[in-house]
């Protein structure tokens, strides 16, 4: 069993009410359009510098469609296989293992993950590889996103949210599906990304009857947050939550989710890929660039073809905060950028400073 409770059932682009569905209580409006202000949304590109990786590091010429960093360094995905960097080159990973075709590599509490045509998870940083095992299905499962945390772990496939408790990332395990979020009636979705925090799950759909679901832990309860929009990837940090959404910009909760702000810049910018966090910082994957964003300031930072960029149709993204570098996956390559300078500090608190609130 999932219950879920919907908080909210549709979602214009702007300002809408939500109800809490089954008992008639009033909630905060759930997304709130925040238009940048030019201070907020200007270009900074001093300091920065940018390098596209190639075949000629032994990547793929169809380009590069994931990427994920590790302790151990970064893993990427392109052309259907895996590839490692090792010694400043990318090498194919060969395992039995790991799905075919494989278009995603993600990282999760020390776990990582690669997904496609199935999903493998490696507890020793890619040195050897455990097949998850996916409930029967005609025509297999594609793997979206997954995540893991303590003994819990979730997939996000083509037809729903698989999950898996006692999760042991050292040995092969069984995952189950759960019931659609949006009730047996709504049937199953497309969930395209999943990530977890110590009190919360969330998995988000990218069709235009797509959700932003979230799970309580502590409670047992799935909640609907918001409903009827493209979400394509979702990251979370304690109180902080990002949405990537095909269109309708970035998210961002600073309360746990109870309230987002919808950061609008417009055009290919509002389709957004992936988003790499830090503790002080963050980057962002749009179709229109790269986007830049550091707590302290609330200052938000575009980078296109104008600022060094090859191609700016960003992918997917890992962001390694302590070292000031970004990486990218673009049909081009590995966009690397670099920026001069100390990492950016965290925020003195995750809740909402009053400095946060865009206009």
């Amino acid at each position: 069993m999932n219950p879920t409770r919907r908080v909210f059932l549709t979602l214009p682009a702007l300002l809408a009410a939500a109800l809490l569905c089954g008992c008639g209580e009033e909630v905060e409006p759930i997304s709130e359009e925040a238009e940048l202000t030019p201070e907020q949304a200007g270009v900074v590109t001093k300091g920065f510098s940018w390098e596209l990786v190639g075949p000629e590091a032994g990547l793929p010429a169809e380009g590069l469609v994931s990427i994920a960093l590790t302790p151990e360094g970064l893993w990427a995905a392109g052309g259907g296989r895996l590839y490692r960097r090792s010694d400043g080159r990318f090498l194919p990973v060969e395992d039995p293992a790991l799905p075919i075709p494989l278009n995603r590599i993600a990282f999760s509490d020390g776990v990582l993950w690669a997904l496609g045509r199935g999903a493998a998870y490696s507890s020793d940083m890619g040195h050897r590889w455990t097949a998850a095992a996916l409930p029967p299905r005609d025509g297999g499962w594609t793997c979206h996103g997954a995540a893991s945390l303590d003994n819990e772990a979730y997939i996000a496939t083509d037809e729903g949210l698989l999950s898996a408790k006692g999760f042991d990332p050292a040995r092969p395990v069984s995952f189950t599906r759960l019931e659609p979020l949006m009730g047996k009636d709504s049937g199953y979705r497309t969930v395209s990304d999943v990530t977890m925090t110590k009190g919360s799950v969330w998995a988000v759909s990218p069709d235009k009857r797509g959700y932003l679901a979230q799970y309580l832990r502590d409670k047992g309860e799935w909640i609907i947050r918001a409903s009827y929009d493209p979400f394509r990837r979702v990251a979370a940090s304690g109180d902080y939550v990002w949405v990537a959404t095909d269109g309708l910009g970035i998210w961002r909760s600073t309360n746990g989710g109870e309230s987002f702000n919808e950061v609008m810049n417009g055009g290919a910018w509002d389709r957004v890929r992936g988003i790499g966090l830090g503790k002080g910082s963050i980057w962002a994957a749009s179709e229109g660039g790269a986007i830049y964003y550091v707590y302290a300031t609330n200052v938000w930072e575009h980078h296109g073809v104008q600022e060094g960029l090859v191609d700016p149709v960003m992918l997917d993204c890992a962001y390694d905060e302590a070292a000031n570098t970004v990486y990218f996956a673009t049909a081009s390559g590995l966009a690397v950028g670099t920026k001069e300078g100390p990492a950016p500090a965290p925020p003195e608190t995750g809740e909402r400073r009053p400095d946060e609130e865009l206009e």
